[in-house]
């Protein structure tokens, strides 16, 4: 029963962790950009829930592509792997309206998971309320 209770625990423990760690801000429905990594040290923290800053330098509407993603990319122009991207897939696009004309050229904070594709670390987007302009 002890060894139940300690797996119980431990399972709690790390399902709370990101959003204690993440940033209390979104538990209140807003983000803030307080303690939030460059977009060009935020491939350190792959695995990890953490919010990135950086401005948008390239924006791309896949409308053709499967599951028409629409890709911001922060810092560096894709196809140059030192980016950080930002990817709202075609489910989720309506609720920002159009993001690659609305985020171009500004300094956005995004939270989420941060993980790594074809070279370059992300975040998949599906709400609005983890993104913002800075």
């Amino acid at each position: 029963m002890r060894k139940r209770s300690i797996l119980i625990w431990l399972v709690a423990a790390f399902l709370l962790a990101p959003a204690t760690t993440a940033g209390a801000a979104l538990s209140q429905g807003t983000l803030s950009c307080a303690g939030a990594v460059s977009w060009n040290t935020a491939r350190k923290h792959v695995g990890r829930v953490v919010t990135v800053r950086g401005p948008v330098v390239d924006t791309y509407f896949a409308s053709s592509s499967n599951g028409q993603p629409t890709f911001l990319n922060l810092g560096a122009r894709y196809p140059d792997t030192r980016r950080f991207t930002v990817v709202i897939w075609s489910e989720h696009r309506a609720r920002f309206g159009r993001p690659e004309v609305r985020y171009y050229r500004r300094t956005v904070c995004v939270q989420g998971l941060v993980e790594m594709y074809n070279g370059a670390p992300e975040i998949q987007l599906a709400s609005p309320s983890r993104i913002r302009t800075a």
